[in-house]
């Protein structure tokens, strides 16, 4: 049962995520500049930059970055309760 519910949770924010930053990104180009567009639209963005790394024989590079609105973390949250709900 708690793997079903672990599932869910990271189902949840990868779908959300996803939804959420799409929806993010067309709404932003309808919503005249001003306060309201940037409390909902403004991104944090969260991650670590590239690190290269050289092991002689082999050589790759590692780097991460989240750009998280608060309608992604809105639709996240609607979808984890959704499949929660399922």
């Amino acid at each position: 049962m708690a793997r079903r519910k672990l599932g869910h949770i990271i189902a949840g924010i990868i779908v959300g995520g996803i939804i959420g930053s799409a929806l993010s990104s067309l709404l932003s180009g309808i919503f005249p500049r001003g306060p309201v567009k940037n409390f909902f639209f403004s991104a944090l963005k969260v991650g670590f930059s590239a690190v290269e790394v050289n092991l002689g024989f082999i050589n790759f590079t590692i780097g991460l970055w989240i750009n998280v609105t608060l309608v992604t973390v809105i639709f996240a949250f609607l979808t984890i309760y959704l499949l929660h709900k399922l």
